[in-house]
């Protein structure tokens, strides 16, 4: 080792005679810190700027994925999207199944399942809306309901969409410019389609977790 320079009074930098990878230098760093008058050594790494993603959604509407410094309650993604992307996992969706079409899925996706088993009056799945009962399309047909379908006096309601929602707040792709930006964009979603119109059976959810 040779100094190379002074962070402070107490503190320096050294450099190695030759050219280390970085577990050789980490083992060397805690090598340096067995003698007693280092009160620690680690290695002088280069510091990049945190990654921000372009999709106009996180710049303008998404606080939450913001610092909780800047933002009480954020989760501080920027911080955790230099260590992790979600790359590698694959996160289960028990929702209304995804719109495999959406441009901030693509490639998102596994294909997964519909366990909507749905309500069969008349030959027809009111329930699953999709006009079948149990499959291997995840796709969501949307769950909108006329006035009354759900109960008496249910008020009418448009398609919520939200297993694409909730797909997309995990994995939306990222830095793509458009719409917002997911929380682990690396991972795969695998949609379990178990809600329909007026929600789901219990034990079509169950059949989804299982």
């Amino acid at each position: 080792l040779s100094y190379l320079k002074s962070v402070t009074a107490q503190t320096h930098v050294a450099i190695t005679a030759q050219k280390l990878n970085r577990a050789e230098l980490f083992a060397l760093a805690k090598q340096i810190e067995q003698d007693p008058r280092v009160a620690y050594a680690e290695i002088d790494e280069i510091a990049q700027t945190q990654f921000v993603p372009n999709d106009p959604s996180y710049q303008n509407l998404q606080w939450h994925y913001q610092a909780a410094s800047t933002y009480p309650g954020g989760a501080n993604l920027p911080d955790a999207w230099d260590r992790a992307t979600g790359t590698g996992v694959v996160v289960a969706v028990l929702d209304t199944g995804v719109r495999f079409e959406h441009p901030d899925l693509a490639g998102r996706p596994l294909p997964g399942y519909d366990f909507v088993s749905g309500d069969a009056t008349g030959g027809t799945f009111k329930r699953a809306n999709d006009g079948d009962g149990r499959d291997a399309d995840a796709s969501d047909p949307g769950d909108f309901a006329a006035a009354g379908a759900c109960a008496t006096g249910s008020p009418a309601s448009n398609s919520s969409w939200h297993g694409t929602h909730v797909a997309g707040t995990i994995a939306a792709v990222t830095n793509n410019g458009i719409g917002g930006a997911g929380v682990a964009f690396g991972a795969k979603i695998l949609p379990v389609r178990a809600i329909g119109v007026c929600g789901g059976f219990t034990s079509d959810i169950a059949a989804g977790m299982q």
